[in-house]
């Protein structure tokens, strides 16, 4: 494999495998059976995770892919947190890497269904934005488990609360989804642009909205579980094995 020398290039040879990293993403979803319908975060981006390393087509990408990984060095005055799916290039830099924050939307249970479209961008998409992930690249990742199936009212709601958190975000008004670059035409996978830490390049959050099967079981009888907001702090940067 050719050497890449600075780090320009390193965050340039990230930038161009998104899309088929996006692309392995969905071929692998569509190829797992759907979670319940009130599955937990953590066991579906891990049972995705395990799939992703299984997939034939991985092999034609230059990646290890880890989940629940920790970046020592985030910006400063940010946390670390736990990357929920972590695609990482064989160059000599930990900070190199695209990452995937998952998170649940359209959760349904006993009461009706949950729609955590706050939680989807407070504890995912501001990550990213305040450099507590992906603080030396230029793109990062946001996958949607929509556990209803309903995609399209999954996109409007989470679409709604990135305009009521413009400045938070680093968005200019109107704000809101654009079409992907990378999978144009395809209405799972939408980005948004944002302007962070002074940088005059935008960071892009690619977002892909995986639709469950609206008629698969729940998992149990008890309430639907909080989400998950702030992550565990770890010591260094480290996989934990899945089970």
């Amino acid at each position: 494999m050719t050497s890449l020398g600075s780090p320009d290039q390193w965050v340039n040879f990230i930038e161009t495998q998104v899309p088929d990293i996006l692309t392995l993403v969905i071929e692998t979803w569509e190829a797992m059976p759907s979670p319940a319908g009130d599955e937990l975060e953590d066991v579906v981006s891990e049972a995705l995770c395990r799939a992703l390393r299984q997939s034939r087509n991985r092999c034609d990408l230059p990646f290890r892919i880890d989940t629940q990984l920790v970046e020592l060095d985030p910006a400063a005055g940010q946390d670390q947190g736990r990357m929920d799916i972590v695609f990482s290039p064989m160059v000599p830099r930990e900070s190199i890497y695209f990452a995937l924050e998952c998170k649940r939307l359209h959760v349904r249970g006993g009461n009706g269904v949950r729609p955590y479209y706050a939680e989807y961008v407070q504890f995912g998409m501001l990550r990213f934005v305040r450099g507590q992930y992906a603080n030396a690249v230029r793109h990062g990742g946001m996958l949607a488990f929509v556990l209803d199936g309903d995609i399209v009212a999954a996109v409007a709601g989470v679409e709604g609360n990135i305009r009521a958190s413009l400045h938070d975000l680093g968005m200019g008004a109107p704000g809101g989804f654009q079409a992907c670059t990378g999978r144009p035409g395809d209405g799972r996978v939408l980005e948004t642009r944002h302007r962070r830490n002074g940088q005059v390049r935008p960071f892009i959050i690619q977002h892909l909205f995986m639709a469950g099967d609206p008629n698969a079981p729940l998992r149990s009888a008890t309430p639907v579980s909080a989400p998950k907001g702030a992550k565990k702090k770890t010591a260094k940067r480290q996989s934990r094995k899945t089970k």
